[in-house]
């Protein structure tokens, strides 16, 4: 398993939930030790030997059995934006990670946005490739859905794919008529939020092109959903798709008062929650209930869904001779040592005519910056390799705290990337540099590794632990602590 700091994890939590923490049921090691027995044994039956239909997504953080949405997998991908399209609801979900009583203008990414036209040229801007209508409820402000649902179809035709959540709450068939009519490709339905009615549901299977349920796993709905799930394959639902609960501070209280146990990591989660959803994949695989699930686990939405924001704004701010890591973030390599050594690699470069928008040299002549690609034509024998990482972020406006490169959207709009960095850099010596390199570079350019710097050496682990949450996911369900 990649290194977690579980104590510096549970500082964190302690922290951020200081006022609660001691009345909060946390998960203890005796008891995470039966949970992580437990979830262990219904993977197993849910992998059984000639079983047909599950599988990993997203580095094994996304379960699934036979299908996602579309939607789904524009999401893991990272091409995907959410447009909170109000921040008010009709309905009082006791897990609602907050308030939803602000209406407010719409949002995504901490931008707002009071015209459909300034969004789409949003979407085009960041080359988004599908886009969903959350809130609060949609449909509570239903004429604004249908605004920038007709204004997004008439820009992109069908380049672009749409969907919208809601509670069903307000749904009619003349709305989900229009909403079909402007080109809406996927609904999904909260049924929770209705007490597991499926009236609603039945009014858009067959006219929306395709119908998913996406409910939190709710423990003390496991046996109602038991039931419900077979409905829904018989009525031709596309998908069900469960979300593991998460803890804020507006649900807390209500969380502690049905006596579910936490999780520590980078937020806290529910345990009940994530055995709850792998019940139900299992069951649905016992019974042979023709309904695709999948499982949306908090470990997949804090690194995939971040990740993906990451590498659009990284693809816009970095230097040609910088890289954009899987999980988002600006790698910025550079050899360091005496100018000698520097300008010989800097000759190979010459030489070789590499495109000079992929390296750059420090005025002193004694760093040389590089793209990754360029990893095998650089002499490792007799300098030192310098690694940092750098994280971004959308802003509405300067902030002024950190580098920053503002992005037009069109005459009217404006959006601010913001860079910080968050590693300010590794220093790797000798053989270490090519087993960074074998660890976390994969260069796609000309040339042999030089010397005996090609054999494989096995990276320090505290070289490894500290690069590792800037350079790849986090594999697997996250660990019980």
């Amino acid at each position: 398993m990649p290194f977690i700091d579980i104590p510096e994890r549970i500082r964190l939590n302690r922290e951020e939930y200081s006022d609660t923490y001691d009345r909060m049921n946390w998960l203890f090691p005796e008891a995470a030790d039966k949970a992580l027995d437990r979830r262990k044994a219904l993977l197993q039956e849910i992998f059984a030997p000639g079983q047909a239909g599950p599988g990993w997504l997203f580095d094994g953080t996304k379960l699934y059995t036979h299908s996602i949405s579309p939607g789904c997998a524009l999401c893991g991908q990272g091409d995907w934006s959410c447009l909170f399209i109000n921040g008010i609801c009709n309905a009082s979900c006791f897990y609602c990670p907050s308030s939803q009583k602000e209406k407010g203008l719409p949002m995504t990414s901490s931008l707002t946005f009071d015209s459909p036209r300034d969004y789409a040229d949003y979407v085009k801007a960041f080359n988004i490739k599908g886009v969903s209508f959350s809130g609060g409820e949609p449909l509570m402000t239903f004429e604004r859905v249908l605004a920038y649902l007709k204004v997004l179809r008439s820009r992109f035709s069908d380049s672009l794919y749409i969907w919208m959540y809601t509670n069903g709450l307000l749904v009619t068939e003349n709305k989900l008529k229009a909403l079909k009519d402007n080109g809406l490709d996927e609904i999904r339905f909260d049924i929770s939020a209705d007490h597991y009615h499926l009236d609603a549901l039945k009014k858009a299977v067959g006219l929306i092109p395709r119908v998913t349920v996406e409910i939190p796993a709710v423990p003390e709905d496991l046996e109602t959903m038991k039931k419900v799930m077979p409905r829904l394959a018989d009525l031709g639902v596309n998908h069900l798709n469960l979300h593991q609960i998460r803890c804020t501070a507006f649900n807390r209280e209500r969380l502690i008062q049905r006596g579910y146990t936490f999780l520590h990591g980078p937020r806290v989660t529910v345990l009940e929650t994530e055995l709850t959803a792998l019940e139900l994949i299992r069951t649905t695989l016992e019974q042979d209930i023709s309904l695709p699930v999948n499982y949306c686990s908090f470990t997949f939405r804090h690194q995939f869904q971040g990740a993906g924001a990451r590498k659009r704004n990284a693809g816009l701010v970095k230097s040609g001779h910088e890289d954009a890591t899987p999980t988002g973030h600006i790698r910025t390599l550079s050899i360091m040592g005496g100018p000698k050594d520097i300008q010989e690699n800097l000759q190979n470069l010459l030489t070789r005519n590499i495109d000079n928008s992929l390296w750059k040299i420090s005025k002193a002549g004694d760093q040389l910056f590089f793209n990754a690609s360029l990893w095998p034509l650089m002499d490792f024998s007799r300098v030192s390799l310098k690694v940092s990482h750098s994280s971004t972020a959308l802003k509405p406006a300067v902030s002024f705290r950190n580098p920053f490169k503002e992005i037009r959207i069109n005459s009217n709009k404006k959006v601010i990337i913001e860079r910080q960095t968050q590693l300010p850099g590794i220093l790797v010596e000798k053989e270490q540099i090519q087993a960074f390199g074998n660890r976390f570079i994969r260069p796609e350019g000309p040339g042999e590794v030089p010397g005996d710097l090609s054999q494989k050496t096995a990276l320090l682990p505290e070289t490894e632990n500290r690069a590792l949450p800037f350079e790849s996911a986090l594999p697997g369900l996250y660990p019980y602590f």
